[in-house]
């Protein structure tokens, strides 16, 4: 005789025998509300650290432009002067 594997699900049920409908959609609704805020906070750490990656690559492209000696300096003051 072959023995049938019963399916022991373990469904939610009023009193009366009917599926609790209810605590299961309040069950998504959490899952659902958990989820979109995670996907917010994800949202705004990635933007973050685009920022900051942007800062960094900022701060060192900066300094390696060459400094403007007195030659630069008296042309910056001469343009200036002469608007």
């Amino acid at each position: 005789m072959t023995q049938t594997k019963s399916n022991d699900c373990n469904v939610r049920r009023h009193p009366d025998g009917s599926i609790d409908f209810d605590f299961y959609r309040a069950s998504a609704t959490a899952l659902r509300s958990q989820a979109m805020h995670d996907n917010r906070t994800l949202r705004v750490a990635s933007a973050g650290a685009v920022v900051m990656a942007g800062a960094i690559g900022f701060a060192l492209v900066v300094p390696s432009a060459p400094a403007l000696g007195d030659r630069g300096a008296a042309m910056f003051s001469n343009l200036s002067q002469t608007r």
